[in-house]
């Protein structure tokens, strides 16, 4: 009897693990709708063929909850076959918390927009990957701060310019992502999985909100690149703006014109 239990467990881990797989090729899938050029229709026909399972998996992802509210819009008839929410995309429209926010993102004739949020005309890498001895001489009470700020991050630029301009992250100095990543690989915390999940969106989110600022800039003053430049970078411009829905699209299509 034992052993047919634990044959019953592994099975059921295997399964897990499996939909697990899938979950996360699709949703890779999913984030990627923008730059895809087999049509939307073809690719929600293909969101519908997932089986339960998977279906049910995917709120457990990051950013996976989005894909799964499209799949059941998708099975209610709430959302055409041929359509996607545009609160939906991963980030979504009211990310700029207010009209008066967004209007200061998106002014396109002042000569600066006045936002502290600064962005680099780098490599618009959303991981940190560059290698880095620790800076931070902490406390278990200084990861306890980072741990809850990253359990309540949400992707705005308030909070991010928020969590940026803590103490706790300025003590992490200049390398702070690195820094961070460190920090999580090493933890102990019960909830360790969902805090690099969350860290993970914000380092997405930071990179998108470079892109935003980079593109605005350079409808203010298109001569800041050559076209050739824009070119080079337009799928990288269109991937991080789609992210903002609709006022990234008509962000990217300005942009796009300046390539032309």
């Amino acid at each position: 009897m034992d052993k047919n239990n634990k044959d019953v467990s592994f099975a059921e881990h295997q399964a897990r693990e499996k939909a697990l797989t899938i979950g996360k090729r699709y949703l890779n899938i999913f984030h990627q709708l923008h730059v895809i050029t087999a049509g939307i229709e073809t690719l929600n026909k293909d969101f519908l063929s997932l089986p339960d399972n998977v279906v049910q998996i995917l709120p457990e992802l990051a950013g996976g909850l989005k894909f799964y509210q499209h799949i059941q819009n998708l099975k209610s008839g709430a959302t055409p076959i041929n359509k996607i929410e545009a609160d939906l995309l991963p980030f979504g429209k009211d990310v700029f918390d207010s009209k008066e926010l967004f209007n200061q993102y998106t002014d396109f004739t002042a000569p600066s927009s006045g936002v502290s949020h600064s962005f680099t005309n780098a490599s618009y890498s959303s991981s940190p990957v560059e290698k880095s001895e620790p800076t931070m001489s902490s406390t278990s009470d200084d990861y306890g701060n980072l741990f809850e700020m990253l359990r309540s991050f949400q992707p705005t630029p308030q909070n991010l310019n928020d969590f940026k301009s803590s103490e706790t992250i300025k003590d992490l100095g200049p390398n702070w992502k690195v820094e961070i990543q460190r920090i999580l690989s090493n933890s102990g915390a019960s909830d360790t999985a969902k805090l690099k999940k969350n860290f993970e969106n914000l380092c997405i989110f930071d990179t998108a909100l470079d892109i935003w600022e980079e593109c605005v800039a350079l409808v203010k003053n298109p001569r800041k690149k050559s076209r050739e430049e824009i070119q080079s970078n337009l799928s990288n411009y269109q991937k991080y703006l789609n992210m903002f829905g609709k006022g990234g699209q008509d962000l990217y299509e300005k942009v796009k014109a300046l390539a032309s």
